[in-house]
């Protein structure tokens, strides 16, 4: 491994792939796949035969695979320098392309749907890795809409709806707010910096100071949020009634989950309420309250001596990751070598980037990203592992058609939150002292309260939200008590305020390419979580199943993985109280913990 040295944070490269979104390279794909738009607009019919989708679907396979690298290129250089204006309007400009993409060839899906499973042209090879998309398409809620209606509905999202993105990271590019720290220092910071301290800094009086700041300059600038996502979901709106769809229904599609599947897990975990706010009450006492502050949600254990460090360096928390993923697969710690190697990790702290973690690849060059902001907490070191849980998941499978690597959200964060769930794990085993243990399962609550609590706030927010929009403009007021009512329907009494603006500052609530986006990553722990038993039962055999799994997660739904690899009907209770068992066994090894202490 490439040497990391101490205050010296992995940066990435974008130069082996496009350089920049100005540089000839970046030009000439885009140039490319207009061309490749273009060619498919004068040959695609508005009814395909099969011969057509055999000779175009190649064409289109070659574009979309060069629009997609063009926008996650995009989205990395605005992530690393959110100044950068030609990056943030080259997001919209590939979105629409992509959109644009798919409108042309829709005939050719449409045809390619009505094949019968067994079908002869299932067996030609420039179709054959199609099937289980086509299958899925065949009862899209979009099929209810004709070619007229959806040309609309395109033209108008490449005008009006993508650009809300590029206007939503505008606003909180303007965010700037003096907090105060426990040295009694003014500090000027912005919206990254903010949440990178709601996520793990330790210091209390700093916390408290940056979320108050936050919820003053959200309150302040409430009313522009709660206009885009009116926007937002007043597009949406339209199309699912011109579709006659329910508002739920394209989401569980997108994320490839059975209605069932979603009330089953919800039932479950609404009826664990009570002991998975334990995770939040127990930790409540060491911040010297009975109930819980918003702003220390996410805050590290309190300091003790044989605790973990309060600063980890990179390159300890790198090896600690390294050995502690070799039970999951034996190529991991060597997949982890060569994405510092080739510089394909960004985990610098720089107030020019953007908030949040994220993964993501180019297709076009097979190549793996991940972007982090490190700071050196226990919970910054588990952040690495699980960005690099989902990199390994797209490497596994990178030799694969590019359309059998695009797993749903739900099954994206499947790898990531396991690869959190054995870190952890490995440094509790490995543990010199119960200070060091209960710092470890200090992180398993925050996991559990996060998963299990905050994600049903964040679905039940859009949920209310949503539901409401379909009748009226939902106004500030209204989307306040909705976030309100939300907290307190799955938090209970067990924090003493609410995040009033999460609502605000969360960005996955202004995704324009996911719809509902927060629920996936509860189902994706939940499943990690069931994954930490099929580890238990298989032992050596784990990593060859757990391959498997990850390559099966594009050409397959939830309900069916899960049933192929873990012999469970998701639709019912007993899979998600398997891995509720597993989580709330961190609550009771807690408060085990805590007794012997006293």
């Amino acid at each position: 491994m490439a040497s990391v040295k101490e205050n010296s944070l992995p940066a990435w490269t974008l130069e082996d792939a496009y350089g920049s979104v100005t540089d000839e390279r970046f030009l000439k794909e885009k140039a490319h796949t207009e061309a490749l738009a273009e060619e498919l607009t004068k040959k695609v019919p508005a009814k395909a035969t099969v011969e057509d989708v055999l000779q175009l679907i190649p064409i289109y396979e070659e574009a979309v695979e060069g629009a997609s690298s063009l926008y996650s290129f995009a989205r990395c250089a605005y992530s690393q320098n959110v100044t950068d204006s030609a990056a943030n309007s080259a997001i919209a400009e590939c979105q629409a392309l992509i959109a644009r993409l798919e409108a042309i060839v829709r005939p050719l899906f449409v045809t390619l749907g009505s094949l019968e499973d067994s079908s002869e042209h299932w067996k030609d090879p420039r179709i054959a890795h199609w099937k289980f998309t086509a299958m899925q398409g065949r009862n899209s809620w979009k099929s209810a809409l004709n070619s007229t209606q959806l040309r609309i509905i395109d033209k108008f999202a490449a005008s009006n709806f993508y650009p809300l993105d590029a206007q939503y990271k505008r606003l909180n590019k303007g965010l700037k707010v003096e907090v105060q720290n426990s040295k009694g220092e003014t500090l000027a910071y912005k919206q990254s910096q903010c949440l990178s301290v709601l996520k793990g800094v330790a210091d209390p009086v700093l916390r408290e100071s940056t979320q108050n700041a936050l919820n003053a300059w959200y309150k302040a600038h409430a009313d522009h949020y709660v206009d885009i996502l009116n926007a937002l979901h007043g597009f949406r709106k339209v199309q699912f009634e011109e579709a006659g769809v329910d508002w739920l229904t394209p989401s569980l599609e997108q994320n490839r989950m059975s209605k069932g599947s979603i009330e089953a897990l919800l039932s479950c975990v609404d009826a664990r309420k009570e002991t998975l706010q334990e995770a939040i009450r127990l930790r409540a006492p060491y911040f010297g309250q009975a109930q819980m502050k918003a702003c220390d949600f996410l805050a590290p254990a309190p300091s003790a001596k044989g605790a973990t460090k309060d600063y980890i360096p990179y390159e300890e928390a790198i090896s600690t990751v390294k050995k502690a993923l070799i039970a999951v697969n034996p190529e991991l710690p060597e997949f982890i070598d060569m994405m510092l190697e080739k510089h394909w990790l960004e985990a610098r702290v720089d107030p020019n980037k953007a908030g949040g973690a994220f993964y993501s690849r180019f297709n076009r060059f097979k190549q793996a990203r991940v972007f982090t902001s490190y700071i050196g907490s226990f919970a910054s070191m588990i952040q690495q592992s699980h960005e690099l849980g989902h990199a390994f998941h797209y490497w596994v499978m990178r030799d694969l058609p590019t359309v059998q690597t695009e797993f749903p959200m739900t099954l994206t964060e499947v790898a990531s939150t396991f690869n959190e769930a054995n870190v952890r794990y490995y440094c509790t085993v490995n543990s010199q002292s119960d200070d060091e243990k209960f710092t470890i399962l200090w992180q398993e609550l925050k996991s559990v309260a996060n998963f299990c609590l905050h994600q049903p706030v964040r679905m039940e927010f859009e949920k209310r939200f949503i539901a409401l929009r379909q009748h009226k403009v939902v106004t500030t007021q209204e989307a306040e008590t909705i976030m309100e009512e939300a907290w307190r329907k799955w938090f209970g009494d067990s924090t003493i305020d609410i995040d009033p603006y999460l609502w605000a500052y969360k960005m996955h609530f202004y995704k324009t390419d996911q719809y509902i986006y927060n629920y996936p990553y509860m189902v994706g722990y939940l499943i990690s979580q069931g994954l930490r038993k099929e580890q238990e039962k298989r032992g050596d055999q784990f990593p060859e199943f757990y391959r498997a799994f990850l390559r099966d997660t594009g050409r397959m739904t939830v309900d069916e993985l899960i049933q192929k690899h873990m012999g469970y009907d998701p639709a019912g209770p007993e899979f998600w109280n398997q891995c509720l068992d597993v989580a709330c066994s961190y609550i009771e090894e807690f408060k085990k913990l805590i007794a012997k202490k006293n």
